[in-house]
């Protein structure tokens, strides 16, 4: 098995879209590195004419790439506020209700939830699409049983190369991460989705829900995993 192709299985399987809800009432956009996804979370607002949406994010792993990404300096602001500009620069006006202490998903879904309206209930969520899966599983964990969520992704990820980062058809993300954060964040979360004693599922923190992974995509990351490739964090 290539890297190519191990890569692309965990990717495949990591970036599955979610069931469309059926009426989005209401958005929450985790901070991370990427523009898009603000600009997604505008489109989405304006599309759904939601009232308010949450933006939740701190000063975290993402945050120097989201400033590279951006082509600012470092400095103390955190990614929700710099992510509130870029959701207004796409032309969203409604209500930006901020979160700019979370520093983790946990954190994410906590905040946001004590920011919520309390008629939401059915949010969706905009995040990195290499970590919207596990976001996902977590605000389920921690907002109440009554709110159902979905989950932004972008067209079909697979990699064209790794080295530097591009895509077959998704080519607005080429280079959107670098190729050593890109492989640290699919396959650190590979792990946290396994439900092993060192993953986040009941078996092991209990932070969500088990979930089960293919045979064929552990494979995977165990040859990744194998291989010593280039992680940063």
């Amino acid at each position: 098995m290539t890297d190519l192709t191990a890569l692309n299985q965990c990717l495949d399987w990591l970036t599955q879209p979610a069931p469309t809800l059926t009426n989005i009432d209401s958005l929450v956009l985790c901070g991370n590195s990427l523009p898009q996804t603000a600009e997604q979370a505008a489109r989405l607002a304006n599309q759904y004419h939601l009232p308010a949406i949450i933006i939740a994010g701190g000063i975290g792993h993402a945050t120097k790439y989201l400033r590279q990404n951006l082509g600012l300096p470092a400095n103390n602001e955190d990614e929700a506020t710099i992510m509130s500009r870029l959701v207004r620069a796409a032309g969203y006006q409604g209500k930006l209700l901020l979160d700019s202490t979370s520093t983790n998903t946990g954190a994410n879904a906590r905040n946001a939830l004590a920011l919520a309206p309390k008629d939401w209930q059915h949010v969706m969520i905009v995040q990195d699409p290499l970590l919207a899966r596990r976001s996902q599983l977590t605000f389920e964990q921690v907002w109440p049983t009554t709110v159902t969520f979905s989950r932004y992704l972008p067209p079909v990820l697979q990699l064209k190369q790794l080295q530097p980062l591009t895509f077959t058809t998704a080519t607005r993300y080429d280079q959107a991460w670098p190729s050593a954060y890109f492989t640290e964040l699919m396959l650190g979360e590979l792990q946290r989705l396994h439900d092993t004693p060192q993953g986040y599922g009941p078996n092991g923190t209990g932070y969500i829900a088990h979930v089960d992974i293919p045979v064929v995509v552990l494979d995977a990351v165990q040859t990744l995993t194998q291989q010593h490739l280039n992680r940063e964090r």
